[in-house]
């Protein structure tokens, strides 16, 4: 129990230091679903414009 508590307390303190590795990990995580969603969006709004001009 000590253990969990101590791991707890040490990422408690990563969190609130600035530069912490927990919101580096965070970071890249959200940088890597924005791209995700870009690059998969791109050609779905390609293929709705090419719908669209066949009205």
């Amino acid at each position: 129990m000590s253990n969990l508590q101590t791991k707890l307390e040490l990422w408690i303190a990563d969190v609130n230091q600035e530069d912490s590795n927990t919101l580096k990990l965070f970071a890249k995580i959200t940088d890597t679903m924005f791209s995700m969603i870009k690059w998969a969006g791109i050609p779905f709004v390609l293929y709705l414009l090419i719908e669209a001009a066949r009205w």
